[in-house]
């Protein structure tokens, strides 16, 4: 697998992640076994592979599927995906210039990492104590991610939980894609190439 395919399978970790919470903020629902691999990625720090830290082309595939619509022809009620994606990736950028802030959030994560043989990555439990990560690590960065979508579901306490532990999750993606020569000038010029790169990956899953 060559660079560009590997930096395309991170970038759709970022749009996964973002299209779960734009789903849960407008629906209150979101795809599990998407949700499940992106919050598994999480905790994959010493993966051999980017393809390993979604467990498989597999648990990627809803990403995939999202970044080809997001940078071919996006539905406008999804442009929050978009929004969030473009989001995650700036703020990666900076927590990357915040060595102890990064640090901080490793040795968090790995506290939560001894509890999966208690829970398992979607159980309510875990979900908090990734949310609380973000929450206390994250959060306070600017730009400040501004969630929008139905206000009955994003009161509610597990949806919110959820939204920041998947966020998470695309800070973690975003920072992969950074590491293997992500750049922001791809979403400018190299959107097809991405977009037909999504699309042979798809295949081959």
């Amino acid at each position: 697998m060559n660079q560009f395919e590997q930096q395309t399978i991170a970038l759709a970790g970022v749009y996964q992640a973002a299209a779960l919470v734009d789903s849960l903020a407008r629906s209150g629902q979101a795809d599990s076994d998407a949700m499940e691999k992106s919050l598994y990625s999480i905790f994959q720090t010493d993966a051999d592979s980017t393809i390993e830290v979604f467990s498989g082309l597999d648990g990627v595939r809803y990403g995939l599927q999202k970044l080809q619509q997001q940078l071919s022809s996006p539905a406008r009620e999804q442009l929050g995906t978009t929004r969030y994606s473009i989001s995650v990736l700036l703020l990666s950028g900076k927590l990357l210039k915040d060595s102890e802030k990064l640090k901080q959030i490793s040795e968090r994560i790995k506290t939560a990492a001894e509890k999966l043989d208690l829970y398992d990555y979607l159980h309510s439990n875990q979900i908090a104590a990734l949310a609380d990560i973000y929450s206390s690590t994250i959060s306070d960065l600017s730009p400040r991610i501004m969630v929008k979508g139905d206000p009955l579901h994003l009161q509610n306490p597990e949806t919110q939980n959820r939204v920041r532990a998947l966020l998470l999750a695309g800070i973690r993606a975003a920072i992969l894609w950074r590491q293997l020569g992500g750049s922001r000038l791809q979403l400018l010029f190299k959107r097809k190439l991405l977009v037909n790169t999504a699309n042979q990956l798809l295949q081959s899953s």
